[in-house]
């Protein structure tokens, strides 16, 4: 087989049906893809494609830009079974926000075959059920997210994969009028209330956090954006987002109404330690990374839970709850 011969399929699937991308664009794609080429390559590549398939070049822009005809028919993804038709219905349904735009683009077919398949041929198989029997639930209330413009969650997706700058127009919670910035975007986190970026901002070293949907327009930039000298999970552990954090404590609880076996069942940790402490109670001891999410959780059992250790965890659980007390005071 030609050795250029999966770059050429990966070409193809790149192009894009409304719009156009330029030679120097598709080369960044291909690169993100493993093709290491030249944009005088991918030039050579699509005129040569160009004479098979229904491909077009608007020569009037520099450097010139490629897309499929209008009237192109699509391609076909021969073969597909259906564990791969299901498979491909459950990722558009449930990570289709964590995918860069190109990737989504390049997926069209196969989600299409796969609802096809799902729709016509499969009919009679006990698996084609399978994306109405299962579900992913956040954790708490079913939240109605803020929309995000597919333009703007395209560029960022793109500036991530491509390693790229961004200009955008941004505003903030506590402002009435976007700001436009320049940043270098380093990820992307999905949390319940929504998709957040950690970015830099031009001229600033500190990393800050940019919810997607408060971003009016964005615009990819020929910027590198250092990504790749970047830890998202690191940046994660040590805080970010209120998920992680450095200082690990002996918690020390006592659970009631049975509410240790939500414990028993999924362990605080690898030492965790539970004992009976009488009717219906429970002693609880694990080694725990202090969070947000920590507080929130034990915060959320109300009264089911005592925290006993460390003594300023237990205090500041004391006084969230007093305050809570506080607002529920009798309304006149």
């Amino acid at each position: 087989m030609d050795r250029n011969f999966a770059r050429l399929v990966d070409l193809l699937a790149l192009l894009p049906r409304k719009g156009s991308l330029d030679t120097t664009q598709l080369r960044q794609r291909l690169a993100a893809r493993g093709h290491d080429v030249t944009a005088r390559t991918v030039q050579r590549d699509l005129e040569g494609l160009a004479q098979v398939y229904p491909i077009e070049c608007d020569a009037c822009v520099r450097p010139y830009a490629w897309h499929w005809r209008a009237t192109a028919p699509g391609l076909s993804v021969p073969g597909m079974d259906w564990p791969e038709a299901v498979s491909f219905h459950l990722l558009h349904t449930y990570l289709e926000g964590m995918l860069p735009g190109s990737v989504t683009e390049a997926l069209q077919p196969y989600l299409q075959e796969a609802r096809r398949l799902l729709a016509q041929r499969f009919h009679d198989l006990p698996l084609r059920h399978w994306p109405q029997r299962v579900r992913l639930l956040p954790p708490g209330p079913p939240l109605i997210l803020p929309r995000v413009s597919r333009a703007v969650h395209e560029a960022v997706t793109e500036a991530v994969l491509l390693g790229r700058q961004l200009r955008l127009s941004y505003r903030a919670f506590d402002r009435e009028k976007a700001r436009s910035y320049v940043v270098s975007p380093l990820g992307l986190v999905q949390v319940v209330q929504g998709l957040y970026v950690p970015v830099r901002f031009e001229g600033h070293d500190d990393v800050r956090t940019l919810r997607l949907h408060r971003v009016q327009r964005a615009e990819l930039l020929p910027g590198p954006s250092g990504i790749e000298r970047f830890d998202l999970q690191a940046w994660i552990d040590a805080g970010a987002l209120g998920f992680g954090g450095s200082e690990r404590i002996r918690l020390v609880a006592r659970f009631f109404d049975n509410a240790g076996e939500l414990v028993r069942e999924a362990a605080l940790s690898l030492d965790q330690v539970i004992e009976p402490d009488g009717e219906g109670r429970h002693r609880v001891e694990a080694t725990v990374v202090l969070t947000a999410q920590l507080k929130r959780w034990l915060l959320g059992l109300g009264a089911r839970v005592e925290v006993l250790e460390p003594p300023t965890l237990r205090r500041d659980m004391a006084q969230s709850l007093q305050a809570a007390v506080a607002r529920y005071t009798p309304l006149e």
